[in-house]
This record gives structure tokens, C-alpha cells and sequence, in this order.
């Protein structure tokens, strides 16, 4: 699958699971669905051992069981492949996680290179093709009707089928982050490539939607197992190419998001003041929001305007201001100049309900609510 992390997405948590280990600092994490896959698997592919296998009898869900953490591993080599590949280019990654339908490398930043990403993102097919011809090289070698002969002849061919069917052109597989390379490099024009990479992608899922269906009109054996595992694979294909989009369309935002644009007026105040003259102040400066400040006017609280609402009109002139705002920190003061994906980076590392925008002299410029952000990104 699509190694790359969308920027907005900065050094997401390692998620839940069994941690392994480490990569080249990276937590690999098996997530709780993919214990599920083992159990499926080892139940599916038991059948296949006992025809194979003569004799085997119980013990063919042993090696059933064999061949699910072997499958595990040939995904574990695919998003190794990208995170070699990256690291090659100093791309560090934040994590590898494996589930039941797929894995995922999170790289810290995205390729900037088109040459970079098409590498990155060929990376994983090609181990899993390399993984298929050794496993088909044993295979021809080893004496028919033995466990090593079914073990070598399923990974060849599960790897063969993953590696092929991530080759194709459609976001979010691995071919689809090459074609839009390939687009990306031919135009010059990233984000045409994201648009073309993304609605092949939703083609891509759409076939195989449409062949999960055939085969549920089949009659062979396992045909209507194998196609609720297309569709499955064809929904989740289309979910995130849809998804692909919508984080293109928030990035067409980010160069108009700007911190200065977004704030509201605020207007200081010392803690002592009544809440009832403090929003007298503001509604007669037409202010947006208060900002408490020190006796040397820097600022130390904002006053939530969700507490203001809250308290009675009645109750306001007997109440300081200090009693309905927040303490913020240091790293809750904004520069007014900050814009973009510098912004929601900065909003991201340090939630809160308000921030305190400072202008380029440190004098206080306003409020910024992150609700107002959002808004922002919605519209």
C-alpha cells in the first residue's frame, strides 16, 4: 500500500497493538485485526494442506497456522521495502503497522522528488515479486506432497497476487503513488498527479467491487469467499481514494489559511477587572474576544468565551474576569504571520481551545479559536 503519510498528519501516535520492535527507530506494531486474519487464514488454507498433504490430519492447521505468520511476514518485508527505500533518501519513518487487509509505512514527510516517490512506492510490489520467484524456485526443487511444497507453492502465489495487484495504477496502492509520480513528473504539476492517482484509484476499486460480484455467482469452491474478499479490498480501495481527495482539497486550502486573517480582535484586560466591564470594553471596541495581561502587558490568560455565555448577566459584575479564563503557555502564543501547514503543525503540537496571537513587535494583535480553523478547512 501507499507508504507516504499525508502532511497534514504530522508523526502520528503508534497506535494500537503488539509492538515487536524497532526499524531504523520506527515502532512495527501488529495490529489486533490481523490476529483475526491468522485465525481466518488458518482455517481457510487448512484444506488446501490436507489435499496436498496426505496424512497430515490435525496437523494440517499447524501448518495452516504456518503459512498465515509467513504471509505476516511477506508484508512485513513489502513495508520494510519502503522504509529502506526511504530511509535511503533521508525520509524517516514514524511507523510500520500491520492489519488484516493491508500494512502501512508512515514516513514523516512525503518524497520531494517525483523520482523519490515512484522508488519508494515501487519498492514494496517488487519485494513481494522477489519473495514469489524464491518461493517458486523452492517449490520446483522440493519433493511433491510435503509441507515445505504447500508452504513455497502459497507464498509464491499470495505474493505474487499482492505484488501484481499493488502494481496497480490507483491510489492508494503503490501503483498508484508511481503513476502519480509519473504524472507529477511529466507536467510538473503535484497535485495533478495526486487527482489522477486518486480517480484511477476509485476505477481500480470499482473493478474489483465488480469482480467480488462475478464470483459470487460462481460455483466453484471458495468463489463466493474469494469474492466478499474482493469486495472488501474494492470497498476500502474506494474509501480511500475518496479520502485521498478530500486531503487534496484541504491542502488547496492551506495556502489561503493564515493566523492574522483568522484571529479575532481581542482586546487586553488585568485580571481584577468585573467580567460585566470587561465585556463592556469589548462589545465597545467591538473586540472579539480578552486577553488578560500582566503589569507589564504581556499576556498570561485568555478568557474562554464558552465561560462568559455561561456565567449570568446577573452575576458579571461581581465576578473578575480571571475567574472565567485559561492559564496559557508560552507555545499558545501564535505569530500573527504564521500561515498554512506551519499553522495547523503549530496547532496540532499544542491543542487548546484558543490561542493568543502576537504581532511581529510582541504586541497582542488577538484571539485565534480553533473552532474558527476548522470552520475554515470545512468551508
Amino acid at each position: 500500500m501507499n507508504p507516504a503519510s499525508p502532511p497534514e498528519a504530522s508523526r502520528p501516535s503508534s497506535g494500537s497493538g503488539l509492538r515487536l520492535g524497532y526499524v531504523f527507530g520506527a515502532p512495527v506494531i501488529v495490529g489486533p485485526s490481523w490476529l483475526l486474519f491468522l485465525a481466518w487464514i488458518t482455517w481457510q488454507f487448512a484444506p488446501v494442506v490436507a489435499d496436498a498433504v496426505p496424512g497430515i490430519r490435525e496437523g494440517r492447521y499447524l501448518v495452516s497456522a504456518c503459512f498465515g505468520v509467513f504471509l505476516g511476514l511477506s508484508v512485513l518485508a513489502h513495508e520494510l521495502a519502503h522504509l529502506v527505500a526511504a530511509r535511503w533518501f533521508g525520509i524517516p519513518s514514524d511507523r510500520i503497522v500491520l492489519t488484516a487487509l493491508a500494512g502501512h509505512t508512515a514516513l514523516s514527510r512525503e518524497p520531494d522528488r517525483p523520482r523519490r516517490m515512484f522508488v519508494v512506492a515501487l519498492s514494496g510490489p517488487l519485494a513481494n515479486l522477489l519473495i514469489a520467484a524464491a518461493a517458486a524456485a523452492a517449490h520446483r526443487v522440493l519433493p511433491a506432497h510435503t509441507v515445505s511444497a504447500v508452504l513455497t507453492a502459497g507464498l509464491a502465489w499470495t505474493n505474487g497476487i499482492v505484488g501484481v495487484y499493488n502494481l496497480l495504477p490507483g491510489l492508494p496502492l503503490d501503483g498508484g503513488q508511481m503513476l502519480r509520480a509519473l504524472v507529477w513528473a511529466i507536467t510538473r504539476r503535484p497535485r495533478l498527479g495526486v487527482l489522477v492517482g486518486a480517480w484511477s484509484g476509485r476505477l481500480v476499486g470499482l473493478a474489483t467491487v465488480l469482480f467480488g460480484a462475478y464470483l459470487f455467482t460462481r460455483r466453484e469452491p471458495n468463489a463466493q469467499l474469494d469474492g466478499l474478499w474482493a469486495l472488501l479490498i474494492g470497498g476500502m480501495l474506494l474509501m480511500s481514494s475518496g479520502a485521498v481527495l478530500r486531503q487534496q482539497a484541504l491542502r488547496d486550502k492551506l495556502p489561503q489559511l493564515s493566523a492574522r486573517a483568522l484571529t479575532r480582535r481581542a482586546l487586553p484586560v488585568t485580571a481584577d477587572v468585573p467580567l460585566a466591564e470587561a465585556v463592556r470594553r469589548a462589545q465597545e471596541s467591538k473586540a472579539g474576544g480578552l486577553v488578560i495581561v500582566d503589569g507589564y502587558g504581556r499576556p498570561t490568560a485568555v478568557v474562554s468565551e464558552a465561560a462568559v455565555v455561561a456565567t449570568p448577566e446577573s452575576r458579571r459584575p461581581w465576578v473578575s474576569v480571571a475567574t472565567v479564563s485559561r492559564t496559557i503557555s508560552h507555545s499558545e502564543l501564535l505569530p500573527a504571520d504564521l500561515a498554512g501547514e506551519a499553522l495547523l503543525e503549530r496547532l496540532r503540537s499544542t491543542p487548546a481551545s484558543e490561542y493568543v496571537v502576537v504581532d511581529t513587535d510582541g504586541a497582542i494583535y488577538g484571539v485565534l479559536a480553533a473552532a474558527d480553523v476548522a470552520a475554515a478547512l470545512r468551508g
